[in-house]
């Protein structure tokens, strides 16, 4: 006698037998004993869950012979039951179908000839198609009529693992049954009733590994369960089972976790070595880290006692402190790392590249700051507590005691705000972290003014003169953040020596990192605010011609200039395509900001096709006007050098 594998020797013969499809179970066995049996039925699901079976377990009810009308649950003794149990070829009442195989419209057909005639033998004339989906949309097509419309004595049942792909019309015709993945604790029980009933010894941790690798399949756990057995014998251990099956201890995927806690990047890559030497698969290794991942950041969310977490419970005990090492926003991120290295490792070469890499990007993700807390500029307590870190600010000693202020005050105590000032912080107060971002840009768009208190007490800053520089007043009150003040810049004052006996030193000490506004180095144009059309066209070529723009230039220097406002129009013989191939975005950028310097507003430059005017075009100031190369070329040697040689004048360097 033939074995019979353990995947078919229990397999359910009545509705009560079936695991994890109570909600299936129960609209069939209501819809049997109300006698709604509809002519059409699409189960669908994961593999191994159910579907074929409960269709034959379906096909006994309709024509078991222990009653006059269809059975809730069919007695499996009668000439009916047993045929369909055993499969048996001389059935020709319920016929099963291999639509993978039989798939095309000449087997439709065949199926709607047979389906006319009424039964031999039973009540019901029941057609079972398995992996219904493989059936090709002409075939389908063929059979919307009878579908829709069959004889009283046809049911059809469709079991198939991809329902999305039988047409919206067969599923119209039909009523759909989604079959849910059998849950871990259900299969642990009946692996654990099939053990007892083989007299096999496995241990809890075994029947687990082997729930776990069934992935929610009850026939899967049960292959995986015979090959167990033929290679083991009647006792499974969950070492024996783990060699069988290749999968990794759990202890190895917690040490890698840790070892990313612990910032170790050498003791991620022992792991990964050991593990490729021992023989692992490195795309079963990163599946089951994704797991692992996936599980700890449902305990980190919801606990431990979840009945999200489908494993054992040594395993959610793992998970657990795994959970406790790193935030959710840590974990979240290495899943995804994790998720990204299993495709790379599973459809690239070099697997054991791509898995190094995936692991060293664990441990680099841990070091990565939160986004709200760099745009905040918070000081990070990590950063703060290493004296030499990177980005780690230590005032030095020196700086801490009260100072003397320097004679440029003027004789005026400046008087320091509640608050902690810029740069410094208070004794025994804990130093001030820097504006938000978001903060400085509201500041700055608001114009807040650098000394925020009393105009009339404070100095008014004047521009200084090019390349000099010169210290504005103190403040009284607190200044504005210095991200926020316009055409300045901030510097600390420096310690200074004690004041001679002829000065009289100030009686209260300022704080250190005391901000004081320099004044910005003006630009060498200078600002007319009712400057002329030629004044502003002179600058605006002079501009141009020290960037090499010759045909910009040729064209401004033959265009009609006018001025309306703070708008310049300026018309060009060209049409619109080549204005927009000569000016560029950098021209006209120049353009405007050298208009604006001299009108000493905001001024914009248009410029557009037409035919100019001969007479309102300017006649553009040559010689000495300011520009460098005007000036250089002024120069007597410089004449001379150009018409001896023939030079142009390209690049020049202003050293004065």
């Amino acid at each position: 006698m033939s074995y019979t594998v353990l995947a078919r020797k229990y397999r359910p013969q009545k509705f009560s037998d079936v695991i994890g499809q109570d909600h299936v179970t129960r609209t069939l066995k209501n819809a049997l004993e109300q006698q709604r049996i509809a002519h059409g039925y699409i189960f669908s699901g994961h593999r191994g869950i159910g579907k074929t079976t409960i269709a034959r377990i379906l096909a006994m009810a309709l024509n078991c012979k222990s009653s006059d009308r269809p059975v809730a649950e069919p007695c499996g003794v009668c000439d009916s039951c047993r045929e369909i149990r055993e499969g048996s070829v001389g059935t020709m009442d319920v016929i099963e179908i291999d639509a993978a195989t039989n798939r095309g419209i000449e087997d439709v057909r065949s199926i709607i000839a047979t389906a006319t005639a009424e039964p031999a033998r039973d009540r019901y004339r029941i057609f079972i198609l398995d992996e219904a989906h493989q059936v090709t949309d002409a075939a389908f097509n063929a059979l919307l009529k009878t579908l829709e419309e069959p004889p009283p004595w046809v049911v059809f049942m469709m079991a198939t693992t991809q329902p999305e792909d039988i047409p919206q019309t067969i599923r119209s015709r039909s009523q759909h049954f989604s079959f849910h993945a059998v849950r871990f604790e259900d299969i642990v029980g009946q692996l654990r009733a099939i053990s007892t009933a083989e007299q096999l010894t496995v241990d809890d941790d075994a029947l687990a590994m082997l729930a776990e690798a069934g992935d929610g399949s009850m026939r899967d756990a049960l292959s995986i369960m015979d090959q167990a057995i033929s290679c083991c014998g009647t006792t499974l251990t969950a070492d024996l089972v783990r060699g069988l099956i290749g999968s990794v201890s759990s202890d190895i995927l917690e040490q890698v976790m840790r070892a990313v806690s612990n910032d170790s990047s050498e003791e991620v890559l022992r792991i990964v070595d050991k593990l490729i030497t021992e023989g692992h698969s490195a795309t079963h290794f990163v599946k089951q880290l994704v797991r692992f991942l996936r599980n700890a950041i449902v305990a980190k969310i919801a606990g431990g006692e979840t009945s999200l977490l489908q494993i054992s419970s040594d395993e959610k005990q793992r998970v657990m402190r795994i959970a406790e090492l790193f935030t959710e926003e840590d974990l979240t991120r290495f899943l995804q790392i994790t998720l990204r290295t299993h495709g790379d490792v599973s459809f690239k070469q070099e697997q054991r590249f791509h898995l190094e890499l995936g692991m060293l990007k664990l441990v680099h993700a841990k070091r990565l700051l939160p986004l709200e807390e760099l745009l905040s500029g918070a000081k990070l307590e990590n950063a703060s507590a290493a004296p030499g870190a990177s980005g780690a600010r230590t005032t030095p000693p020196s700086m801490s005691a009260p100072r003397t202020a320097p004679p440029s005050l003027g004789g005026r105590t400046p008087t320091p705000p509640s608050g902690t000032p810029f740069g410094g912080s208070r004794s025994g107060a804990a130093p001030a972290s820097r504006p938000s971002p978001f903060e400085a840009d509201k500041a700055r768009k608001s114009k807040t003014d650098l000394s925020g208190g009393d105009e009339s007490s404070d100095a008014t800053m004047t521009p200084a003169p090019v390349g000099q520089t010169v210290a504005s007043p103190v403040a009284k009150t607190m200044p504005t953040p210095m991200a926020t003040m316009p055409r300045t810049i901030s510097s600390v004052i420096p310690p200074k020596p004690q004041p001679s006996k002829a000065e009289a030193p100030l009686t209260t000490p300022i704080q250190q990192g005391t901000a004081v506004a320099i004044a910005e180095e003006q630009p060498a144009v200078e600002t007319t605010p009712d400057a002329s059309v030629d004044a502003i066209r002179d600058a605006v070529i002079s501009a141009l011609e020290a960037t090499g723009s010759r045909m910009a230039v040729a064209s401004l220097e033959e265009g009609e200039w006018s001025r309306t406002g703070a708008v310049v129009n300026v018309v060009v013989a060209m049409s619109e395509a080549m204005i927009d191939v000569t000016f560029g975005a950098d021209q006209k950028k120049l353009a405007a900001s050298t208009a604006t310097k001299i009108v000493g507003k905001l001024t914009r430059v248009n410029i557009v096709s037409g035919t100019p005017k001969v007479e309102n075009r300017p006649a553009r100031k040559t010689g000495n006007s300011g520009n460098l190369k005007g000036r250089a070329a002024d120069e007597p040697l410089v004449k001379k050098m150009m018409e001896k040689f023939g030079a142009e004048i390209r690049t020049v360097i202003d050293q004065s």
